[in-house]
């Protein structure tokens, strides 16, 4: 009786793990959907990084004008 308690118990987990790895009910995803979401947060960041280069360079250009007023004076 010993013998069979064990190999059921063992299926019994099997087949509750493969049953709660199936409900969760999303599909993976393809290669190309993920390679589309990558190129997506891609563009955000470059436009994030644009937006930050432009106020640098403004930054830049008042510090410029600054050192130019204080030479000056």
């Amino acid at each position: 009786m010993k013998k069979f308690a064990l190999p059921l118990i063992a299926v019994a987990a099997l087949l509750g793990l493969a049953a709660n790895l199936h409900s969760q009910g999303t599909l993976p995803k393809s290669p190309v959907q993920k390679l589309r979401e990558l190129k997506a947060k891609n563009d955000e960041i470059i436009k994030a990084q644009t937006v930050t280069l432009e106020k640098l360079d403004e930054l830049d250009k008042q510090a410029e004008q600054m050192r130019f007023f204080v030479k000056r004076g």
